[in-house]
């Protein structure tokens, strides 16, 4: 699977049809932005480190018709806006290439580093289930449906999800989406920015059935009380709805190339943010290439 996906990911970089809407590419470098991207993410499909992806040595047989920078080289190039900008691009193409939905779904999941760990971007939080805690980074997601992940963002471990969702959103198209989420997102000022931008929330009260206070409250969150505590099974119901993000991200996380806990070389948050990015690019792909039935049995 690793080398079938390397592979599309090679045609797609140097296909002169296929790469030619590449916008803003790096002027006057030796080495294209494509091979910088196509080093990157060999990196991630294998789950080794930059300095390891950089060695021509440990590249496969078909990749060493390239020339590529050494490592020093190759890490101040992967830092530049123009190799950025191609690996989102590819991100936002197989993401729009799935079929889109308009159940949409919000979560976060913890990226935990050691308790020891001297990065200081890396905060201390609340871990889900149990009460424990952690330090780390959570990675906050926008899924269909299909599965496909519309959008994302990376923060520590201790911003709270409302407050990183409200920001999501906030470039997100949600023109008559539902987004369902869990307790953590009960929030009026997220019902006002899902609102804003086309859609509808639907989460459920930590306190259901309790008073409002006395604090204005939005049309939205009155709505989705109404529906969600009128019946025991309404409850339910939303929650066994809103598990398509659980197995989205599950999906996400157990694929040979998933996105697997951070490892010790992913610390500081670009670095964080640009292996997520990296990541869930490489699932996008994947999912491209079952639905076009290009993966062997």
């Amino acid at each position: 699977m690793d080398d079938q996906l390397l592979l599309h990911i090679y045609h797609r970089l140097f296909d002169p049809d296929k790469a030619k809407g590449d916008p803003h590419p790096s002027v006057g470098c030796v080495y294209p932005d494509a091979v910088i991207v196509l080093i990157y993410l060999l990196a991630c499909v294998r789950g080794r480190s930059p300095r390891w992806a950089a060695a021509r040595r440990n590249w496969p047989l078909w990749m060493r018709r390239l020339a590529g920078p050494g490592y020093s080289q190759f890490m101040k190039r992967l830092k530049t806006h123009p190799v950025q900008r191609l690996l989102a691009l590819l991100f936002l193409e197989y993401r729009d290439r799935l079929p889109g939905s308009a159940r949409k779904y919000a979560d976060g999941k913890p990226l935990t580093v050691g308790g020891f760990t001297k990065d200081p971007d890396a905060t201390r939080g609340k871990l889900p289930g149990g009460g424990c805690w952690g330090r780390g980074y959570k990675v906050h997601v926008l899924a269909d449906a299909t599965g496909a992940v519309q959008s994302f963002s990376v923060t520590g471990l201790a911003a709270g999800e409302a407050t990183a969702m409200r920001r999501l959103v906030a470039w997100t198209p949600l023109d008559g989406a539902v987004v369902r989420a869990d307790s953590n997102y009960d929030s009026n000022p997220l019902y006002a920015a899902v609102a804003d931008r086309g859609g509808r929330l639907i989460a459920p009260r930590k306190k259901p059935r309790t008073g409002l206070g006395h604090h204005p409250q939005h049309a939205d969150r009155l709505r989705a009380i109404g529906e969600l505590e009128a019946a025991p099974e309404a409850l339910a119901a939303h929650r066994r709805e809103r598990a398509r993000v659980e197995r989205t991200l599950g999906h996400v996380t157990n694929l040979p190339f998933g996105l697997a806990p951070l490892p010790n070389f992913v610390r500081r948050l670009p670095r964080v943010a640009l292996w997520v990015l990296a990541k869930l690019t490489l699932y996008h792909i994947y999912l491209n290439m079952r639905n076009d039935n290009c993966l062997a049995a």
